[in-house]
């Protein structure tokens, strides 16, 4: 029997489970949550810095700010079936905003390394969820807030979401349950914050590959200039016209470095590609190189050039067709390249109506 702020708690739960029907499986733990761990619920929140938040360090940022909270803590590599399960209900409910409409591209993400799970407790503040909700910000680059986490590390668009915290105690008690498993999200609940040792440690933890921002301009033009190697070695391609588009890849260089803001780089580098666009063009008239396999690999290169250039006509299907021809001519793409342009092509951000 509980009483007061507690019965408030569990009353809120039972509501929330009514609205994700997919979290059903959560009522008996809702029901069986004691008076001490309703009463810190309100004041606690779970945050997970995914693998590209942890590339850029995110997590340095968030336990500066935070990390007197923190009463729990793990590393996860997540598997496709965790990962499902931490979006069960964004996989099933149709609530506006929740509901994923593209899981393999969340996958992808998760695929590229470890996760580290944050469950933090507030002394007072009663909506600490929402809070640290509202510092992670908007997904989407062109709605993000300055100051949140996703405008501070320049998100180029909902692939590479950072963070992920979850929505609400129902959210929260589902996740917990899958991602500290098996510990029982009771007994998290009632935890000491952790010492200033352990928050050192975590802290100062790095990956094995560390970026400054998920840069797909960068990945973009990697493969440019390879691909335009590629052509230029076969003689397929005037040096003159390998002069104007290598200044036209220089200066898309200089725009990324620069990091002169999401808007304006995008503005940027969308001038310099209708530029390049035009100038393979041109090359329906070079000369063609002289052998059969040679032949191939120039085709397919200008090809895959040309596809690069033209964003808005490539599709799954053509992208995928583009990696087995690319392939099939020796030029690879990492798992990190591959997922930075899917998430290029396909996940534009939407001007906010």
């Amino acid at each position: 029997m509980v009483t007061g702020e507690a019965e408030q708690t569990r009353r809120a739960l039972r509501e929330q489970l009514s609205r994700y029907p997919a979290l059903e499986e959560r009522r008996g733990l809702v029901e069986s949550l004691g008076e001490e761990e309703l009463r810190l619920l309100p004041r606690t929140a779970l945050a997970v810095v995914t693998p590209d938040g942890l590339a850029q360090g995110t997590h340095r940022r968030l336990l500066a700010d935070l990390g007197a909270y923190v009463i729990a803590y793990r590393f996860r590599t997540l598997t496709q079936r965790d990962a499902e399960r931490l979006y069960q209900d964004g996989l099933i409910t149709r609530t506006s905003g929740r509901h994923i409409t593209a899981w393999w591209i969340k996958k992808n993400v998760f695929d590229l390394g470890e996760a580290l799970v944050l469950l933090l407790r507030h002394p007072v503040d009663t909506s600490f969820q929402t809070t640290v909700t509202k510092s992670k910000g908007a997904s989407d680059p062109l709605m993000a807030r300055p100051g949140t986490y996703r405008e501070r590390y320049r998100t180029p668009n909902k692939t590479f979401a950072l963070m992920h915290s979850s929505d609400d105690m129902i959210s929260l008690l589902h996740e917990a349950a899958v991602l500290f498993d098996p510990t029982p999200p009771a007994e998290l609940l009632g935890r000491p914050y952790w010492s200033e040792d352990l928050r050192a440690a975590v802290t100062g933890y790095r990956t094995t590959v560390e970026l400054r921002r998920m840069e797909q301009y960068r990945a973009l033009y990697r493969l440019k200039r390879r691909l335009l190697l590629e052509l230029a070695g076969v003689g397929a391609v005037p040096h003159g016209v390998v002069g104007q588009l290598c200044a036209l890849y220089d200066q898309a260089g200089d725009v990324v470095e620069q990091n002169p803001g999401f808007a304006a780089e995008t503005e940027a580098v969308d001038r310099l590609l209708a530029e390049e666009a035009a100038l393979l063009r041109s090359l329906a008239t070079c000369r063609e190189p002289s052998t059969t396999e040679v032949d191939l690999a120039a085709a397919v290169a200008l090809t895959c050039l040309r596809t690069l250039t033209t964003r808005g006509t490539v599709t799954p299907e053509v992208f995928s067709q583009m990696t087995a021809l690319l392939s099939r001519i020796g030029i690879g793409l990492n798992q990190l390249e591959t997922t930075l342009l899917e998430s290029y092509f396909f996940f534009s951000p939407k001007e906010p109506e």
